[in-house]
């Protein structure tokens, strides 16, 4: 969710967002239940993927996106968890990740 609103704040023309969790992409497409305890995050997000028809919603293998995988990881040691990487501040370490993920999503 917060990268959703990051992406909306930059004003990014086209945000395409992949998962490997297909639970997560259904729970988003779907209605959640009443008693969900996520529930108000979930419809928040649904909010900002539904509200901004700038924004797809994919899913794919985890083998399809090892970038996103390994900056997911290096998350953990970022101070409020969220950071904005471009095509230009690929961590050097994902770099080579980054472009085998390129074909698989452009397919």
């Amino acid at each position: 969710m917060r990268g959703l609103k990051i992406g909306h704040q930059m004003g990014l023309k086209k945000v395409l967002v992949y998962s490997d969790s297909l639970d997560a992409i259904n729970i988003l497409m779907r209605d959640c239940p009443m008693n969900h305890p996520l529930r108000n995050i979930i419809g928040e997000t649904r909010d900002l993927l539904f509200n901004d028809s700038n924004v797809e919603l994919h899913h794919t293998s985890r083998n399809n996106i090892l970038c996103a995988d390994y900056m997911a990881k290096e998350g953990h040691n970022v101070a409020d968890g969220v950071g904005v990487v471009t095509t230009s501040t690929i961590p050097q370490g994902c770099l080579h990740l980054a472009l085998r993920d390129q074909s698989f999503i452009q397919g």
